[in-house]
């Protein structure tokens, strides 16, 4: 059996910190260690005391006063009630052990797939291509990103029916940072919007850094509710929806025609951007068209990946919308960030043209229905259930049949075997409590898993 695993540097100083101020050793308006005395102190790096840092403002420890530093908070009721109802630090030091696992960790609970179902010879060639090229590489190179990809964007959207063009395309440092554009272009702290439940993490994280207000709306297999939507539109006047409608994160599930119509209906009588976040876009059917090509690109702001399903390393997403919010999107890139990365962005062009690409994804799609028709079937044999119909995604939404079955104490039994889980609740907007797992079929093959799952209930008991 695997040694027990240690808490990382970050979930210690979040516990060092988040246990002084509930034994009230730090007093409320009280200021914490400035980053570089802290790292010093704790003998870390400062990136690891600014995640610490962003962590207890997340949980409602700690408040930044801009220009002054990290100050213990004035801690409200509704704080005080989510500690009594879950445990919320323990639910972040399990998020940080599923960004930053062993690498002899079995991680069914992350959101990748396995190295070797990636393009890295293709990425190799694609490199050795670049190099022996006579182009610039080393300047800066375009605000928008490099020209060609984007004409390769604006061909491969046109062929889902999106009518983006060219210059309205910005791309990006991953799908994360077209998030994180959009976010502080459209909104401003104490805007509400609506996500779905459950949902993208880091979205949910990059929402709350920006303090505006976050409601949720109840996802079934078919997408979201959308009586509950109408009802949450009419109420909060959300300035925008977040929703990930293909081959969901963490669900698996997609959008129903119905639903996509509904959807965008919903957003026009009651005046709500909507922000589709299509990052496995090239996995998902071909024959359901994207809600930003029903809507002809009005209120959809559209985000994708061109790297995810291919050289993840690459980091290579984008955005498009219409004119003026394109423009607006473009200036936050350039007053943040200047410019991507174009050298990601030159591989990335170089493996979506080398002629293998429609091949790769079939690939990658076979391999994940392969992968999902296996899980399905070791969860069926352990009475265990699946949320979602299958589809090529990495995803299955799972739970056990058994009663008083507790995600997130099974994930911290894993933890001590070195099995990396995802519970339910870190997906949903207020960390509210939830029987679900978010379960990586592409990474749940090991058998190791399987008899951890079959013994869930021991293993809770422990």
């Amino acid at each position: 059996m695997s040694s027990p695993r240690k808490m990382s540097r970050i979930g210690q100083l979040v516990e060092h910190f988040s246990q002084l101020i509930d034994q009230t050793k730090l007093a409320q308006g009280a200021r914490l260690p400035s980053i570089r005395s802290a790292a010093k102190e704790f003998k870390v790096s400062t990136f690891s005391v600014v995640q610490a840092y962003d962590r207890l403002v997340a949980l409602g420890y700690v408040e930044v006063r801009r220009g002054h530093g990290f100050f213990v908070a004035q801690t409200s009721p509704r704080i005080e009630q989510q500690r009594s109802a879950a445990p919320l630090k323990d639910v972040y030091w399990l998020l940080d052990d599923g960004f930053n696992p062993d690498e002899e960790a079995l991680q069914p609970g992350s959101g990748g797939v396995p190295e070797a179902w990636l393009d890295e010879p293709g990425l190799r060639l694609a490199m050795r291509s670049l190099g022996r090229g006579t182009g610039l590489i080393a300047e800066y190179g375009k605000s928008h990103g490099v020209l060609a990809l984007r004409q390769w964007l604006q061909r491969h959207l046109g062929e889902r029916g999106v009518p983006a063009q060219c210059e309205h395309i910005v791309l990006t440092h991953g799908a994360s940072q077209a998030l994180n554009m959009v976010i502080n272009t459209l909104l401003q702290p104490g805007d509400c919007v609506l996500v779905d439940d459950p949902g993208y993490i880091n979205l949910l994280a990059n929402l709350r850094d920006q303090k505006v207000k976050i409601i949720g709306v109840p996802w079934t297999p078919q997408g979201p509710d959308v009586v509950k939507l109408d009802e949450l539109l009419a109420v909060h006047s959300p300035k925008a929806f977040f929703t990930n409608p293909w081959l969901q994160n963490p669900t698996g599930a997609s959008y129903s025609p119905a639903v996509t119509h509904r959807v965008l209906q919903l957003a026009d009588a009651h005046d709500c951007w909507i922000v589709e976040i299509d990052v496995h876009g090239q996995l998902a059917e071909t024959h359901q068209p994207p809600l930003a090509a029903l809507d002809n690109l009005q209120r959809v702001i559209y985000i994708g990946s061109v790297s995810k399903d291919m050289a993840p390393s690459l980091r290579v997403g984008f955005v498009t919308a219409e004119p003026v919010v394109a423009e607006a999107l473009l200036h936050y890139k350039m007053t943040t960030g200047l410019y991507s990365s174009q050298v990601c962005e030159q591989l990335a062009l170089q493996m979506l043209t080398d002629g293998t690409h429609r091949k790769r994804c079939q690939k990658l799609r076979d391999r994940l229905l392969q992968a999902q028709v296996f899980a399905r079937q070791q969860l069926l044999q352990i009475g265990w259930q699946c949320w979602a119909p299958i589809a090529p995604a990495p995803y299955l939404w799972i739970r056990s049949g058994q009663e008083g079955f507790d995600p997130v104490a099974l994930t911290r039994a894993g933890l001590k075997q070195n099995i990396l889980l995802s519970p339910g609740c870190i997906f949903r907007p207020d960390l509210e409590a939830s029987p679900w797992l978010r379960f990586n079929a592409a990474l749940g093959e090991d058998p190791a898993v399987w008899r951890f799952l079959a013994d869930s209930q021991k293993h809770m008991r422990q």
